[in-house]
């Protein structure tokens, strides 16, 4: 008898089926890392914006009314001033505004995560920086 080089559709299956649990295995990891650098550079950002208004606080003495006041000439800052940052700083990773409060003397700037609400988990997290 001759012998047949195929492959039979119980293999075919099987092989799918492992090839599947690989890709959901390796799948998650990378889409988490997506998530996880956009966390990070979100944080980032935060400390920068954060130097970012201690200069403007420096060379105008008061806190910004708004964080596009760091980007913009105003009325406190006069015509023909040099912004601070740009307008892509004020947005957190995921294109969402930072939210930016001012308390008196003291501020807080906020970035309510990747479903751009309060609360959640994960990269959902609100990541949260005052200053002084």
């Amino acid at each position: 008898m001759a012998s047949s080089a195929g492959l039979t559709l119980v293999e075919i299956m099987i092989v799918l089926v492992i090839l599947g649990v690989v890709m959901a295995t390796v799948g998650s990891k990378i889409f988490g890392a997506g998530d996880k650098a956009k966390r990070n550079l979100t944080e980032l950002k935060l400390q920068q914006l954060k130097s970012d208004i201690e200069q403007y606080q420096l060379r105008y003495n008061s806190l910004p009314g708004s964080l596009t006041d760091l980007s913009q000439c105003t009325e406190n800052t006069g015509q023909g001033c040099l912004p601070i940052s740009n307008a892509d700083s004020i947005v957190d990773a995921w294109a969402q505004p930072f939210v930016y409060s001012l308390n008196g003397r003291a501020y807080e700037i906020r970035s309510l995560g990747a479903d751009g609400r309060d609360g959640g988990e994960g990269v959902n997290w609100d990541v949260t920086i005052k200053g002084p």
